[in-house]
């Protein structure tokens, strides 16, 4: 998880799910429903800018960007090996997948 720059916490120590910018998850056999479900909702609802999934089980990753009303209005599929660009995002790089371990 990505929490931007400026973000400040408040007295418990935690931060605002506004000042989320990016969240990278890797799915398990176990989370994988959850991984493209409650938490692929929750974080569109919550309006995080970029969400990437990498699953190793398919070598793919699915990264979600452009939240709007509860959804994303963008979802990329890039095969493990091949650069995912965030420079449109607030992360602001270019990912290299090409060492990605696949399961």
């Amino acid at each position: 998880m990505k929490i931007a720059d400026d973000a400040t916490p408040d007295a418990r120590g935690l931060f605002s799910p506004q000042d989320i910018e990016f969240v990278v998850e890797v799915v398990s056999r176990s989370t994988a429903a959850n991984d493209y479900g409650p938490k692929l909702a929750t974080y569109a609802s919550s309006s995080v800018p970029a969400y990437l999934i990498v699953d190793p089980y398919v070598g793919r990753c699915r990264l979600f960007t452009h939240p709007k009303d509860g959804d994303y209005g963008r979802d990329l599929t890039v095969d493990f090996g091949e650069e995912i660009d965030l420079s449109d995002t607030p992360v602001g790089l270019t990912l290299t997948t090409e060492n990605f371990p696949r399961d």
